[in-house]
């Protein structure tokens, strides 16, 4: 029940509120609706009717201002929600002359309706003026004056617009609107803002004037400015102002912000701030305000880049007049000969009579105004510069200014000073380090340094550090660089690891620690250490008096390898200029090189000299293959000349002494190298001749060598001459006569080589008595080869003939032929096997013959090989097959083939009619050893034939053999030697090993009498009659072949001999085997059994085998088998000492020859076999019973026989014979 009465209550009081705000509502559309009826009426009856009160509104304005005013219409409008009039052709007058001084298009007046009604008079609020185009000028007396559009501008003594107008300015709220507002200065000058808005209202603090407008094209942007008025300040009643602003420019971007300025004025001056200002737009609006000159100097010099903030202050009480302008990032073109800058940072401070700038920039980039080639960028240009002016002038000078970058730094400090009247003075000094030489061509100053300096400090300046440097100038800059002591320029530096590029063609100087000085026009370099190439400078300096006309003048020595000092020479144009066709040469060691060059850069002809000094080097030339040791001397040369004295060396071990000099008149010099010395045969023709020749030319004589070159390059192939003298005392020449001579024999030999045409040579040789050779030569600087020649032996003088080849005429008493000899042993190959220096068995060699075209001697006594051939004739000429030589005499006759290029397949082939030959007793190694040893190596292929073979006149046969070469030597194959006496074969070989020579031979020997065979080879008194033998000999010797001797072989002899005689034993053959004894055996054995033994022993076998070894010949089984007797042989007989050591053992036939012969006498047959029978039982017990020994000693001269005692014979062991051999007895 409760609930529902309130709920009742409740309901019925929402009701009521309901219909109370529904009568409100329709109460207040009911008055809105009476005041829109009001405004209707108002503007039906009201308005229409105001144009009807100008006059009177006119008088009040009038009243207002103080001056008269005309108004063409009124109407009413709105400012806002007031209730405003509109005015428009508004015009006030000057009071004084009724002339117009200010007219507006359009003037809307807002009334305070308050006051108006309180006071029953128009009370304006605000008054907005629009339309007018404005003037504000400053006049000569420095008040600004006021003009619109329709004003007559004011004489001179009228009032100002201030005096006349200041009550329209004191109006509590004026805005003005204009089309334009221009400024204008006494000079004419006007600089106009477009679409002007001035508001002038009061504030708490006091008046107020807002201003804003649009700035000229030129300028672009909004200017937006408020002056206030500041309270008074406590020390004076004047009051101050305050202005504030900001401009917005178009063209920058939105996230640049506008540019701020504030400026106060107060009893003591002004000071303004100006913000975010960039240096083109302070330019753009300064220079409208400077005069004509003033923006001359400054527009070219564009300044660009932020202006963060501008403080400017004036004191005129105190006399301060100063702008402190913050620079980031601004970029100054160069211009009026100064320098440029991009990215200057830091603080300029200026005032009228002094000022100074504060640098803090990174990454500037230097524009020096032409001094140098391109600008520059610092890392870091950090310093302050002051200046001021007094009554003498402009005077700068900073403390220290900071610069570097990453080929520079350095801090520079001094004064300019720039007079009134006059040239500027400077006085700069200055420290730098860490400089890159190699790019010191930026900072060169271009613009003072003559173009022939630039050029050469361009190339020459390469690389290097420069550690320290101080830099000095003094004296006007107008007169650098002080021809006339006018001032001083000096930089003076250390260089370290520089490189140096001093004059074209010259190597450079590198790793340079140098001292350098730059003196007004001068330069001078004083190095301390460096290279020249591989050479170290010891010391050197180059210096240029005149940088205007360069003549480089270079001092110094290098000490280092021969071969860079050999390459400075060569690639210089003095080394060009003296040859350019040097020949390539490989210096080792080190030397010294001292030069002076005086090197103009202007074209003119260089000067040089200086002085090679050789220490100990080795030079070799490869194209000649001339080696020279030692060198020790110097060699002098100048631009135009070479010299060298008594420069001393080794020449293949040999001292030597070198002389050159340049000798001729201009244009036809050469360059002529003389070399003396003492020299063999190894140190002349080179180690491969003297091994081939050593064993006939020893000894060493005084030799004197001519070396004459054109110094000329391009005629110096043709020109080329050499000459070789030689008296040749103290050299030995074992050949054959008129070759030969002894040592203390003197005999001239001269070598005479001339160039006959391009690369073509003719070589003339003399050699007393009587020889004479003429030889052309083909490329005999590179690889020589043999053209055409004659050579003359005792057949006068020798001319080159026009046929290709040799030609040799020689006419001589006597020609002694001897085999090629060697005393080193042959290469190895990759297996160790000995290979001969010459091409192999499988591949072709060529001779020395090949070179010879004919032949024609005549030799009166020719010797081989220890024979001698009377009257011989040699013709020889060439053919497909190769030369062919013929040989005639007594003795010797036949034909030969030489092919030129030797092969096994194509040796040398010689066909002989005859061989006779005489030989004497074989001769012992002792006859050997001083006879040079011959080489296999240098034997031919050879393939022999001999028709008719004679030894001592006894006829030995037909012959045929052939020597085929091997590895290390060669080998004998094919030996055949037949007649009617022997026959004999046998091969063999001949060859180094391990470094000596050993020879090999296996002879077979069947003769059907082995007397008659021995007395053909020279033992007819062998004392062997009869004796068919079959003979085998295999021998070896660590010798050459034909140094066999038998105390120094090897090998075996295996011998059987058939029935003969045993006659006098000559003793030269029979010593071998002990044989010499059976004669004086026999002498015994005839005294002791002469019924046995008689002269002419017959024999049925002789066999047996000897063993030779270290010289002797041992015999285990030498036994003769004769009628008489059986004689056994062993022991040995030495060779070498010739003696013998030997038991001979006699056993007679005795029984076999007396017992059945007496039995068949004594008893008849049948005695007789039984006496045989008995023989053969007891054999063996008579033949021990009958035997006897001898022992043999002694020299082969003096032989000792001794018989030995006999011994007990022991029991014979029982024999196996007839059946009653083995009855019981």
């Amino acid at each position: 029940m409760t609930n529902g009465r309130f709920w009742n209550a409740l309901c019925l009081s929402t009701s009521r509120t309901r219909r109370t705000l529904r009568w409100i509502r329709r109460l207040l559309l009911t008055l809105l609706l009476l005041l829109l009826l009001l405004a209707a009426f108002g503007q039906w009856w009201v308005l229409p009717r105001l144009n009807n009160y100008r006059g009177d509104l006119a008088r009040a304005l009038g009243d207002t201002l103080q001056m008269p005013v005309r108004i063409d219409a009124v109407t009413a409008t709105l400012d806002g929600w007031r209730l405003a009039l509109g005015l428009r052709g508004v015009s006030v007058d000057d009071p004084e002359r009724d002339t117009p001084l200010a007219y507006f298009k359009q003037v809307a007046i807002t009334l305070n309706l308050w006051r108006s009604l309180q006071e029953w008079r128009p009370v304006v609020r605000r008054i907005r003026l629009e339309g007018a185009n404005l003037t504000l000028e400053q006049g000569p007396d420095g008040v600004s004056r006021l003009f619109t559009d329709g004003s007559i501008a004011p004489h001179a003594d009228d009032s100002p617009l201030p005096g006349n107008a200041h009550q329209i300015f004191e109006l509590r709220q004026l805005d003005i609107v204009g089309e334009q507002l221009t400024l204008r200065r006494p000079d004419g000058f006007t600089w106009q803002l477009l679409h002007p808005y001035l508001r002038f209202q009061d504030t708490a603090q006091g008046r107020r004037l807002v201003l804003m407008a649009d700035l000229p094209v030129e300028l672009g942007g909004q200017l937006g400015l408020t002056i206030e008025q500041l309270p008074a300040s406590e020390s004076t009643a004047k009051k101050g102002w305050r202005l504030q602003g900001q401009i917005h420019f178009e063209d920058a971007p939105q996230t640049h912000p506008p540019a701020v300025f504030e400026a106060t004025r107060t009893d003591a001056g002004w000071q303004a701030v100006i913000r975010h200002l960039r240096a083109e737009r302070v330019l753009a609006w300064v220079a409208p305000w400077l005069s004509g000159s003033a923006r001359q100097w400054l527009a070219p010099l564009d300044p660009r880049g932020e202006l963060p903030e501008i403080t400017l202050q004036s004191e005129p009480a105190a006399g301060i007049y100063q702008a402190a302008i913050a620079l980031r990032g601004v970029n100054i073109r160069s211009t009026h000969r100064l320098p440029g800058f991009d990215n200057l940072t830091g603080q300029l401070v200026v005032s009228p009579e002094r000022g100074r700038i504060e640098l803090d920039c990174h990454a500037v980039q230097v524009d020096t105004a032409g001094l140098l080639r391109a600008p520059i960028t610092l890392d870091v240009l950090s310093g302050t510069v002051n200046w001021r002016r007094s009554s003498e002038g402009l005077h700068v000078e900073s403390t220290g200014l900071e610069l570097a970058n990453a080929d520079l730094s350095g801090r520079f400090w001094g004064s300019v000073t720039v007079p009134d009247a006059g040239q500027p003075l400077l006085d700069i000094q200055g420290h730098y380090h860490s400089v890159k030489v190699k790019q010191a061509w930026r900072y060169l100053p271009v613009a003072v340094i003559p173009p022939q300096g630039v050029a050469w400090l361009d190339r020459a300046l390469v690389d290097g550090q420069v550690a320290t440097g101080n830099l000095i100038f003094q004296g006007p800059p107008a007169a650098f660089p002080f021809n006339r002591d006018e001032g001083l320029f000096e930089t003076r530096f250390q260089v370290k690891d520089g490189i140096l590029d001093y004059a074209p063609g010259w190597p450079r100087l590198e790793k340079l620690q140098a001292d350098v000085l730059f003196r007004n026009r001068g330069l001078t370099i004083k190095a301390s250490g460096g290279q020249l190439l591989d050479g170290q400078v010891e010391k050197a300096t180059a210096q240029i008096e005149n940088l205007a006309n360069v003549v480089v003048q270079v001092q110094g020595r290098v000490k280092g390898p021969g071969a860079s000092m050999w390459q400075v020479l060569r690639e210089s144009p003095l080394g060009r200029e003296l040859d350019e066709d040097l020949p390539d040469l490989r210096i080792s060691g080190r030397n010294t090189l001292d030069l002076e060059l005086t090197l103009p850069a202007d074209g003119r002809p260089s000067q040089a000299r200086g002085q090679v000094g050789l220490l100990d080097n080795d030079v070799t030339l490869p194209a000649w293959k001339v080696e020279l040791g030692r060198l020790r001397g110097e060699v002098r040369f100048t631009e135009a000349d070479l010299e060298a004295r008594n420069v001393q060396a080794l020449w293949r071990g040999e001292a030597i002494r070198v002389d050159l000099d340049l000798a001729g008149r201009e244009g036809r010099r050469e360059l002529r190298a003389q070399v003396e010395g003492r020299l063999g045969l190894p140190a002349l023709a080179g180690p491969s001749a003297a091994v081939d020749l050593g064993y006939s030319i020893t000894g060493a004589s005084d030799w004197k060598a001519v070396l004459a070159v054109p110094a000329r390059g391009q005629e110096r192939k043709s020109a080329f001459s050499f000459e070789l003298i030689s008296g040749l005392r103290g050299v030995a020449v074992e050949l054959p006569a008129p070759l030969g001579k002894t040592a203390s024999e003197t005999r001239s030999l001269r070598i005479v080589v001339q160039p006959n045409e391009r690369n073509r040579w003719i070589v003339a040789l003399e050699y007393e008595p009587g020889v004479r050779a003429v030889l052309a030569l083909d490329g005999l600087l590179d690889t020589p080869r043999f053209e055409r020649g004659e050579l003359r032996i005792g057949a006068g003088a020798a001319r080159l003939p026009n046929e290709p080849g040799l030609a040799i005429v020689a006419d001589l008493p006597r020609w002694t032929w001897t085999t090629p000899v060697k005393t080193s042993s042959p290469n190895r190959d990759e297996s160790g096997n000995e290979q001969c220096r010459r091409s192999g068995i499988q591949k072709s060699s060529s001779n020395s013959l090949a070179l010879v075209r004919s032949l024609e001697a005549r030799i009166e006594e020719l010797a081989v090989a220890g024979q001698s051939f009377k009257g011989m004739t040699v013709h020889a000429h060439r053919d497909s097959e190769g030369l062919q030589v013929e040989l005639d005499s007594t003795a010797l006759s036949g034909q030969m083939t030489v092919p030129d290029q030797l092969t096994a397949a194509r040796p040398v082939n010689a066909a002989l009619q005859r061989l006779w030959i005489q030989h004497t007793a074989n001769g012992t190694a002792s006859d050997t050893q001083h006879r040079p040893a011959a080489d296999p190596c240098q034997l031919p292929p050879l393939a022999l034939t001999v028709a008719d073979l004679r030894m001592n006149d006894q006829k030995l046969g037909q012959l045929r053999l052939a020597i085929v070469p091997r590895s290390g030597g060669v080998r004998l194959s094919g030996i055949e030697l037949r007649s009617g006496q022997q026959q004999i074969d046998a091969d063999g070989e001949w060859r180094w090993n391990g470094g000596n020579q050993i020879s090999r031979i296996n002879v077979a020997l069947r003769s059907p009498a082995l007397g008659e065979t021995l007395a053909v080879w020279g033992y007819p008194e062998s004392g062997i009659a009869r004796g068919p033998t079959k003979a085998q000999l295999d021998a070896n010797w660590a010798a050459a072949l034909p140094d066999f001797a038998l105390e120094r072989i090897s090998g075996t002899l295996n011998f059987e001999t058939g029935p003969g005689q045993l006659l006098e034993i000559n003793p030269g053959l029979g010593r071998i085997m002990g044989l010499f004894s059976m004669q004086s055996l026999n002498r015994r054995l005839s005294l002791d059994f002469s019924d046995l033994f008689q002269p002419g022993t017959s024999f049925d076998r002789i066999s047996g085998e000897f063993a030779f070894k270290k010289g002797q010949a041992r015999t285990d089984n030498l036994r003769i088998e004769a009628p008489a007797a059986r004689i056994e042989i062993r022991g040995r007989a030495g060779l070498k000492d010739r003696s013998y050591d030997q038991q001979i053992t006699v056993t007679p036939h005795v029984v076999g020859s007396a017992l059945p012969i007496a039995g068949a006498i004594v008893g008849g047959p049948v005695a007789g076999a039984a006496v045989f029978v008995a023989e053969r039982v007891l054999q063996k017990g008579i033949e021990q019973a009958t035997r006897y020994q001898y022992r043999l000693t002694g020299s082969w001269d003096d032989p000792v026989l001794e018989p030995l005692v006999a011994e007990e014979p022991p029991n014979p062991a029982p024999r196996q014979g007839f059946a009653s051999d083995n009855e019981t007895r």
